[in-house]
């Protein structure tokens, strides 16, 4: 879900807002000032980078943001920006851990994602319907009780790169079920299904399963 390697000068950036933010935050947490050392890479909006290589955060579901600021400070999920930031002392407070989430599970989805291509939509939903819809969602929303993502609307690059990284998954992060299905579909197949959720939300997106083409076509 969360971030991509970024630039070494957003680390201290970073760190340096975050040290500014905890000494402004006062009980109760405030989410939006916890956020500060987010910005850097996530942008002031929570919707990721502009090339879709970052995650949009904004309306994510709250437990799920909670169990990855848990995991990431841990290093049980390993990114460099990531664990720069969970590192600080701010975030062993389970009090900011849930503000923070909260903070952006309340936020507007980005709108606006970066998509792919637009080919082989049908395949895409095909893929999703029996792979991602069991436990995401038919519209890709998450469940919040079983930290389940929301994954409607992220950016196609994000979700690209991480359906190649739930393919290797530890039980411990990913059903079985689920890094078994990812792991044996062919890259074209990667694609139509990051570009098919990209596009949930969207009307565009929404086809008819019973005219599902595998070519990518129209049918008849």
């Amino acid at each position: 879900m969360f971030a991509v390697p970024h630039r070494r000068r957003a680390f201290a950036a970073s760190v340096a807002l975050l040290l500014g933010a905890t000494q402004a935050v006062a009980a109760p947490a405030d989410g939006s000032r916890l956020y500060a050392p987010c910005v850097v890479c996530h942008q002031p909006s929570a919707w990721g980078s502009p090339d879709g290589r970052i995650p949009n955060l904004a309306g994510q579901q709250r437990r799920y943001l909670e169990r990855q600021l848990a995991v990431f400070r841990s290093g049980a999920r390993i990114d460099t920006a990531m664990q720069v930031v969970t590192a600080h002392p701010t975030f062993s407070n389970q009090d900011n851990i849930d503000a923070l989430a909260g903070y952006l599970s309340h936020l507007q989805a980005n709108p606006d994602p970066v998509m792919g291509a637009g080919n082989h939509l049908r395949v895409g939903q095909e893929l999703f319907v029996h792979i991602c819809s069991a436990c995401h969602g038919a519209d890709g929303r998450g469940e919040s009780g079983n930290r389940v993502p929301r994954i409607a609307g992220q950016h196609y690059p994000y979700l690209r790169a991480q359906i190649e990284a739930a393919a290797g998954l530890h039980k411990e992060f990913a059903p079985p079920e689920m890094s078994g299905a990812l792991r044996a579909m062919l890259p074209g197949e990667k694609d139509a299904l990051a570009d098919y959720i990209s596009r949930l939300g969207n009307a565009d997106a929404l086809l008819d399963l019973n005219r599902v083409d595998h070519t990518g076509s129209s049918a008849p």
